[in-house]
């Protein structure tokens, strides 16, 4: 496949911008397809690129990959390429929803979510909300100014800081343990040794 090219449509007119991109031997995996539906998304090689989802994907105006062109990068193999995609995802299921082909790229995002973490292509964004869940059993981390506001507010404090909620924050990290989930993404299950 080396310097073989592949034209990729942008946007919704075939004849304004095209894409260009060579595809080089290492970028290509003639497996990618069937391990995205070991991970639980559809067989994307069904997808006859018809650009529905990616006309009604919130993401598709703010982003440079386009549902259409994700799933088309699946399909020719291009697992490098992609696996830092996934995470534009809402998981709205709208391209579902208008897919004539059953693809589910939504269920696809989510089985190359499943493979980039385990491929070690971690977002900070997703490490971050991990120790926010060991460390607080949600997942935005609390602010000072949020605890004065509570105060100020007579709210009383957040969860976290209940003595009642600990007990909830260890069942947390017996589960994160237990799953491997701290060893995938390489944090503590213990996040005071994070620290």
């Amino acid at each position: 496949m080396t310097g073989e090219s592949e034209q990729t449509f942008i946007g919704a007119s075939r004849t304004t911008v095209v894409e260009e991109k060579v595809i080089l031997d290492e970028e290509y995996d003639p497996g990618f397809a069937a391990e995205i539906v070991k991970y639980g998304g559809r067989d994307v090689k069904t997808c006859h690129q018809c650009g529905n989802c990616t006309g009604v994907c919130p993401y598709s105006l703010k982003t440079k990959y386009k549902t259409r062109n994700i799933i088309k990068m699946c399909q020719l193999g291009l697992k490098s390429l992609v696996l830092h995609t996934p995470w534009l995802c809402a998981t709205c299921y709208r391209c579902y929803e208008h897919c004539p082909e059953d693809i589910n790229a939504a269920e696809v995002m989510i089985a190359l979510r499943h493979i980039a973490i385990r491929e070690g292509n971690i977002p900070d964004f997703i490490v971050r909300v991990s120790k926010n869940v060991l460390k607080y059993g949600q997942s935005i981390s609390p602010s000072r100014e949020v605890e004065v506001l509570r105060e100020q507010l007579e709210l009383g404090p957040l969860p976290y800081a209940q003595p009642k909620h600990a007990k909830n924050i260890t069942e947390i990290q017996h589960i994160i343990r237990a799953t491997n989930y701290d060893e995938l993404i390489h944090i503590s299950a213990r996040p005071e040794e994070d620290e």
